[in-house]
């Protein structure tokens, strides 16, 4: 089959100028320069006499390029397939594909034109470029030319076909494909066979967890680390096995590895998996997780001796001989792109030292005021070096997140000396090689990221790109990913931006460097002893139950489900029919089933069935069930059992029509019976009925098994056989009904035979006794009950709110039900009172939606509101209130996060409070049921957050609650008496948190008393005080005067600033830098790993 290529228009160049002969020049104009290095390039002119007389199908001569043997294929007369044979076919053909190996491909691109055989300057041209393979040995162009426009001049000095002469000629330029994946389609490629590695699959927008897991597993030290973790006897939800498991499958597995049983390990839901997070702060959360895992162990230590540096923070007095300084550790460094060009220039800008003079001098201790020095210095590099590239930033002219998608250059190695403290040893080389390049392509708001690995020390580059795995250049590697300007595909590296060029948008956003004379103890090959035995003996057993169940997946086509309803699971059914099947309230009913062949003789399945169940197979039939018109299910027919040919499939296919399971009753006949029927009926079989018992006292209606009926019996015949059955008196009243259709139960009438009743074999019939007073409260009649069984619907009920013990459960209830039945329904089961209950309906993704108001004519069936088209969840979410749902109308419900006096959350205060409620009123209630400062009185703030969680925003004392808005998140804390018993000459100013940037605010912003003259070593210890911080937490912790400037970095604080000093504007913050240890953070979602 000749495979077609995208059929440009042709081109009909008249340039006198330039003749097909003119090869260099011809080349130049048609095949442009793609980017790819060639590796050779050849034309061939082919000429052609008598093209009237070709065949419908003409090749060329051989010729060569590349190495490789190419021929032109001509259709003189068009390869339209059927159509009207009006244009003319060209293709640029691979010669001799039997003699290429196995997997062969060439990457070629191609112009192909017809030519005046005298004028070589009056031709038609097309070009395009194709990967020729087995599968698409041809490529050319379908339509490349109305046939009658080769005869005709139409524009040009001379036709193209003159004197039934004319040549074909064909410009080849073969490129050098050293990725092997060039122009690839990417149809069954095997990342594994062509790379040696697989790739990861993306639950949603997991591609930046791929990514970073793969640059960590890569690491082998780290994965060394990672597998000395003892977890023999964790369970499924810890964090350590389940990354062990997808590292050991990323060793040993060929297809690509799913992260589903991290990610549940984290406590993520199935919606936390569609959120992007931060790369660095998903790393940092990620280590610190582990850390504590590997306390203790072989592990102990290893994430900061790999990924762990230290640097220094001094200010050096210049005319005075003081220094004071801070060590710290980093476990990865943040580099400014705005306004550098690369890595080196931001290394120069991170260690630049900055002049303290004229009002900014420094306090210096025993000198007074000094012009100074402020700067970092770096101290160690760790081995593995991440390097984040601030592409994201907030600009707070714009008051949102940006990204910088300026060029940025970053080299393959570099030397690190420069950067490090005088005294630093350096006798071995700081010489880092890069290993790793992680790349976000796409805006603020979102986008994909990939990483670009280098695994081994002499290896080729790979791109990891969630589930598929390629070799990349060195170009793909530094070049495509600096970002900045293109125009046409081409980059403009050093240039000034230039009309109609466009940014790219995908570009590096964390480098990964390894020490080089440490990369082979880091990039050592791992043993086999290095990999958990107990993980291997886990995983391998989980491959072999998911080989078995591909294999049944795989053979599914050659087996169908049998489910088989018996005497026993009649009378534990209550519901229509003889079991539930496809009730969209009630969950299927529990029967036995069989995974059987569907060639499997009938014979031999049920000989199967009677053994199971204990039966003599001679006393068995088996009946099909089908679905009757009037959408019931019934049993119809026996199977035969003289037929020895007889298969599964068979039965299924001509006696249960449109079904894909097939449903059997077991009938058992009591050889006696059977017996008796033969000798009274000897030429006609019984009619088997089912019959089922309404009992009014126990409410109830349930199965009590078959009988056999002559069609001429009566009706009244019956009730000495069920008076017999049951073991009532034989004189006992029954009143008998035909359960028709689910909406239609009619009595029948006791003098009428079966066959006037119109019963057939399958047919179920009701009874009750018939009872002389009539039971208050109690449904007295089947056709009631029958009514409650098409309305009944099993409802879910959840707590609204998840931090809270309240049980989940579920209640058959009917449609009919009202709110307030409803409500007394579920108030027994809690032992609440039903007035004080407060409902919500479920999202289809099992979220709460809209509260349920109480009224009095609502039903159950307007509350759920199930969905025709798919299964209804038929959930509900529900609230226990301390007040009646009545008098929620007139009151506000509140929701108060109370932050304490250290600004740190205690938990949650809920307040159901008139609507005229001041916040005067609330900080009252709030004091009641808060714990205080001892010896303090109640001074209370209630607040939200503003200005991107940087500040607060106070409610006043005399503001009501009804104008507070309904989605506030609100806080309340305890005013520090510093502020309350506030000095003339003290600030207050506002401080919040944040991870690494400011753009990453989390916690919750509070309001701070500067203290004139007091060194920020004296702050700091208040600020401990306010915040409740460790003496170990405020180590870690870094300080910074945040300003309103865009892209201006946080300002260091020293110990010996005084901040009172600053010229503290409306805008200016002080911001603490530390990791979120707080499973909440307002604003964007912060990462959280629970397990």
């Amino acid at each position: 089959m000749i495979e077609d290529g995208p059929s440009p228009q042709p081109s009909m160049e008249v340039e006198p100028p330039l003749s097909v002969e003119d090869e260099e020049a011809f080349a130049a104009k048609y095949l442009h320069d793609l980017g790819p290095e060639q590796e050779d390039f050849k034309v061939f002119h082919w000429r052609i006499s008598n093209y009237r007389k070709l065949d419908k199908k003409a090749w060329s001569p051989t010729f060569e390029c590349g190495g490789h043997k190419w021929n032109i294929l001509l259709f003189p007369l068009g390869n339209s397939n059927g159509q009207a044979t009006d244009m003319v076919s060209v293709y640029l053909n691979y010669g001799d594909p039997k003699e290429a190996p196995e997997g062969w491909h060439v990457c070629a691109q191609f112009s192909l034109a017809i030519s005046n055989a005298q004028d070589p300057t009056v031709y038609m041209q097309s070009h395009a470029h194709h990967r020729f393979t087995q599968e698409e040995q041809d490529w050319g162009f379908t339509r490349f030319v109305e046939l009658r426009k080769l005869w005709q001049t139409d524009g040009r000095a001379r036709p193209i076909i003159e004197n039934d002469e004319t040549v074909i000629s064909a410009f080849i330029r073969v490129l050098k494909d050293p990725t092997g994946v060039l122009w690839h389609n990417f149809q069954n490629y095997d990342s594994k066979k062509e790379t040696g590695f697989v790739g990861m699959k993306n639950q949603g927008a997991t591609c930046y967890l791929n990514s970073l897991l793969q640059s960590l597993f890569l690491t082998h030290t780290y994965r060394k680390a990672v597998y000395q973790i003892p977890t023999d006897n964790d369970s499924l939800d810890s964090v350590a096995l389940a990354l062990q498991r997808v590292f050991y499958l990323l060793q040993t597995s060929d297809l690509s590895v799913g992260t589903t049983e991290l990610t549940k390990s984290f406590g993520w839901r199935g919606l936390d998996s569609f959120l992007q997070h931060d790369v660095q702060e998903f790393n940092r959360v990620l280590q610190d997780k582990l850390e504590t895992k590997m306390k203790g162990t072989k592990a102990d230590g290893a994430t900061i001796r790999l990924f762990g540096g230290k640097m220094r923070s001094y200010i050096k007095c210049i005319n005075v001989d003081y220094e004071s300084s801070r060590s710290e550790d980093f476990y990865d460094i943040q580099l400014n792109v705005k306004g550098m060009k690369n890595v080196e220039e931001s290394f120069q800008d991170y260690i630049a030292e900055e002049t303290m003079d004229g009002e900014n001098k420094y306090q210096a201790e025993g000198h007074g005021l000094q012009d100074a020095k402020k700067g970092v210095i770096f101290q160690s590099f760790p081995p593995v070096l991440h390097l984040q590239l601030k592409r994201f930033e907030y600009d707070i002219q714009r008051d949102a997140n940006i990204k910088i998608n300026d060029r940025y250059e970053f080299p393959f190695s570099m030397d690190l000396a420069p950067y490090l403290d005088s005294d630093v040893d350096q006798s071995e080389p700081w010489i880092y090689d890069l290993y790793g390049v992680l790349v976000h392509s796409g805006d603020v708001h979102g986008g994909h990221y990939f990483v670009l690995i280098k695994p081994d020390i002499d290896g080729k580059w790979l791109k990891f790109d969630d589930d598929r795995v390629v070799r990349v250049t060195d170009k793909e590697v530094l070049e495509d990913n600096f970002g900045g300007e293109m125009i046409n595909g081409t980059h403009l590296p050093g240039k000034p931006p230039v009309k109609g060029a466009q940014k790219r948008f995908t570009n590096a956003y964390m480098l990964v460097y390894i020490r080089r004379s440490r990369a082979p103890e880091i990039l050592a090959p791992l043993k086999e002893e290095d990999t958990p035995a107990h993980l291997r003996a886990r995983l391998e057993k989980e491959k072999k139950d998911a080989d078995m169940k591909r294999k049944e997946r795989e053979e599914q086509h050659l087996y169908l489900t049998t489910k088989i309803i018996t005497d026993n699971t009649f009378q534990t059914h209550e519901g229509f029919d003889l079991a539930t099947f496809d009730d969209r309230g009630m969950p299927a009913s529990e029967l036995p089933s069989y995974r059987v062949l569907k060639q499997q003789p009938f014979l031999e399945f049920k000989g199967k069935i009677a053994e199971d169940m204990g039966l003599d197979a001679t006393h068995v039939r088996l009946w099909v069930l089908v679905n009757r018109q009037n959408k019931t299910v019934r049993p119809d027919a026996p199977v035969p059992d003289n037929d020895q040919t007889l298969t599964m499939e068979v039965v299924r296919d001509k006696m249960a029509s449109r079904q894909q399971d097939l449903k059997l009753y077991l009938e058992y006949m009591d050889p006696t019976i059977k017996t008796k029927w033969a000798s009274q009926m000897p030429q006609e079989a019984p009619i088997m009925i089912f019959v089922k018992h309404f009992d009014i006292k126990a409410q109830t209606l349930k199965g009590i098994g078959h009988f056999y009926v002559h069609r001429h019996m009566k009706v009244s015949d019956l009730v000495p056989l069920i008076n017999e059955h049951m073991g009532l008196h034989p004189a006992t009243t029954l009143k008998i009904f035909e359960e028709i259709k689910p909406n239609m139960i009619e009595q029948m009438k006791l003098k009428a035979t079966f066959l006037q009743s119109e019963i057939q074999d399958g047919d179920i019939v009701c009874f009750q006794v018939e009872m002389p007073e009539r039971e208050p409260n109690l449904i007295t009649s089947p056709v009631q009950f029958y009514d409650y069984f098409l309305n009944r619907v099993l409802v879910a009920f959840k707590p609204k709110l998840e931090d809270t013990n309240y049980p989940e459960f579920e209640l058959l209830l009917s449609k009919k039900n009202s709110y307030d039945q409803v409500a007394t329904k579920v108030g027994e089961y809690l032992k609440h009172d039903p007035m004080k209950l407060r409902f919500t309906t479920a999202t289809s993704q099992g979220v709460p939606k809209t509260v349920v108001k109480r009224q009095a004519n609502m039903t159950l069936s307007e509350i759920i509101q199930p969905s025709y088209m798919s299964a209804a969840s038929n959930l509900l979410f529900y609230e226990l209130l301390d007040v009646s749902i009545i008098e929620l109308e007139t009151k506000r419900n509140l929701r108060i996060t109370w932050m304490g006096s250290h600004n740190r959350e205690e938990g949650v205060q809920q307040f159901l409070l008139p609507k005229t409620t001041s916040v005067s009123d609330l900080a009252d209630q709030l004091a009641k049921v808060c714990k205080l400062s001892p010896g303090s009185g109640p001074r209370i703030r209630v607040f939200e957050t503003t200005s991107n969680n940087r500040q607060q925003k106070q409610y006043g004392p005399s503001e009501l609650i009804r104008d507070i808005h309904p989605e506030a998140e609100l806080f309340a804390e305890e005013i520090p008496e510093d502020e309350f018993m506030l000095d003339e000459a003290d600030k207050v100013i506002n401080v919040f948190h944040y991870t690494k940037e400011p753009s990453r605010p989390h916690g919750v912003p509070f309001r701070f008393v500067l203290k004139p003259g007091e060194p920020f070593s004296e702050t700091k210890k208040r600020l401990q005080v306010r915040t409740g911080t460790s003496d170990k937490e405020l180590a870690k912790m870094k300080f910074g005067i945040v300003m309103a400037a865009p892209f201006k970095q946080p300002s260091p604080i020293s110990d010996e600033d005084v901040l009172y000093d600053h010229k503290w504007a409306v805008d200016d913050y002080l911001g603490l830098d530390h990791l979120d240890r707080t499973t909440k953070r307002t604003g964007e979602k912060a990462v959280v790993i629970k397990g």
